[in-house]
């Protein structure tokens, strides 16, 4: 259940991290340039006072880095301070995000992929909600990809057998499998006319309450890739809302594990099984 709004929030302060691995300059280029879009829309509406993007280098050598600094020197206007973290290695997509987000000091905290645009309105839909709503710890977007079809990103926690369906897509099998695919991907709830909560949100975009986030230890340092978001949906709901937001609109570029070869489907059923096995403890 959604509290009910209280008085207009004051101006807040926010945080943004992405972080990188092997960029593709354009797509990255449109994700920050609608970044500092939707925090100048913030900002026009007295609601966003300040905001400080991090950028995050995990990328394997010098080109990852040289794309990172023509980003921070392009958008270096947009933001109030772009601080680029580099030196580090590849730590995976949690403990990269951790390295901002410890040292966070912002009201609220946004995670989001390098491959997401948001709508104008976002942040500041996003803010006024947080601000109105204190037991919201986290918000999740209502996402399509660049076609326009809608993209199910909120989940509820997935069986053996409906990753597998959903890494080898067979038809007769999905169509067996159809109802549990159906209630996996939160088809029950979303499309929804207003905030819902949900059980587990995708890392493309997390919208955080920074103290709240702080507050659990951020994304556990166990998870190398995939399962860092479901696992931190979890903890953060124990103590607080996490909420699907169907007026919070971005375009999603992103694919899945299979389509990226083995390494990355090992990397996925290796998380998955952490992420259970702390269900279970």
């Amino acid at each position: 259940m959604v509290l009910p709004d209280s008085l207009m929030p004051e101006p807040a302060s926010l945080s943004i991290s992405c972080v990188t691995y092997s960029l593709q300059g354009s797509t990255f280029n449109a994700t920050i340039e609608s970044l500092a879009c939707a925090c100048a829309y913030a900002k026009a509406r007295g609601i966003l006072a300040s905001s400080h993007l991090y950028l995050i280098d995990n990328g394997p050598g010098e080109q990852n880095y040289r794309a990172l600094c023509a980003i921070q020197s392009a958008f270096n206007n947009c933001f109030e301070k772009i601080t680029l973290l580099t030196g580090h290695g590849n730590l995976g997509y949690g403990n990269g995000n951790n390295l901002a987000l410890k040292q966070a000091s912002s009201n609220y905290h946004l995670v989001l992929n390098p491959d997401v645009l948001l709508a104008e309105n976002n942040i500041s839909l996003a803010l006024d909600f947080m601000g109105r709503h204190q037991q919201a710890g986290l918000l999740a977007p209502d996402a399509f990809d660049e076609l326009g079809e809608r993209q199910y990103i909120a989940k509820r926690a997935p069986s053996v057998l409906v990753l597998l369906v959903r890494a080898f897509p067979v038809v007769f099998v999905r169509n067996l499998m159809a109802q549990k695919l159906y209630s996996y991907e939160c088809r029950d709830i979303i499309p929804a006319k207003e905030p819902v909560e949900v059980e587990l949100a995708s890392g493309c975009y997390m919208f955080l309450r920074t103290i709240t986030a702080q507050q659990i230890g951020g994304f556990d340092s166990d998870f190398f890739m995939y399962f860092e978001d479901f696992d931190l949906s979890r903890r953060l709901a124990k103590i607080s809302q996490v909420l699907h937001h169907p007026d919070l609109h971005i375009v999603h570029y992103g694919g899945g594990a299979a389509q990226k070869g083995f390494l990355h489907l090992r990397y996925f059923f290796v998380s998955y099984c952490r992420f259970m096995i702390k269900a279970i403890i």
